[in-house]
């Protein structure tokens, strides 16, 4: 398996740009969720800095998915009995997902900025808000980060799900093809 997609499927740096994405989604959307709450008040800068780094990391894994996208297409999608539905469906989802995936991190960039907060870039650089704190617009700029994050969990759900429904129902390789390692050697087969 070499790093460039093919008809067969995904490369290894389009593999490795979808997982890492979504792990880092999982785990921004995970300390935001929980918070600072049951921490340690020391602890509060600390968790803030890992879930805002943690959303500039998704923000560059984005931008590096993108460029890859366009070094290069995706693989073409496997036929499913529903066509043409499912390939609209998929095609729709995909596209909210790259909307979200840019969405969410800009939205916690500005609500950074929103505090009168520095955002920290991995604690080797900060880039000081460019206005003063507004606790009313930060009020509303926090509602609208949640609601995008959690819209953004809920379609990788859905996506992760149509994966499964591909593997276990259809019995086809669309899962398998964004499987890390070297997946098409089990081309056909279904474990």
């Amino acid at each position: 398996m070499g790093w460039r997609n093919d008809a067969e499927g995904y490369g290894s740096a389009a593999k490795w740009l979808h997982w890492a994405a979504a792990a880092s989604v999982l785990a921004a959307w995970l300390i935001g969720i929980v918070g600072d709450d049951p921490f340690p008040e020391t602890w509060k800068g600390a968790i803030q800095f890992t879930h805002v780094s943690f959303g500039l990391v998704v923000l560059a894994l984005l931008l590096g998915r993108l460029g890859w996208r366009l070094a290069g297409p995706a693989p073409p999608a496997i036929a499913t009995p529903f066509e043409p539905w499912t390939g609209r469906a998929a095609l729709a989802t995909h596209i909210l997902l790259y909307a979200l995936l840019l969405m969410v991190p800009v939205s916690g960039i500005v609500l950074q900025f929103a505090r009168g907060q520095a955002l920290p870039l991995f604690g080797l650089y900060e880039i000081a808000s460019p206005w003063v704190r507004d606790r009313a617009f930060s009020r509303s700029v926090k509602e609208v980060h949640e609601l995008l994050a959690h819209l953004l969990v809920f379609l990788a759900v859905l996506h992760a799900g149509a994966a499964l429904v591909h593997h276990h129902l259809l019995k086809d390789d669309t899962l398998r093809r964004m499987l890390p390692g070297n997946s098409r050697r089990y081309r056909g087969r279904i474990p």
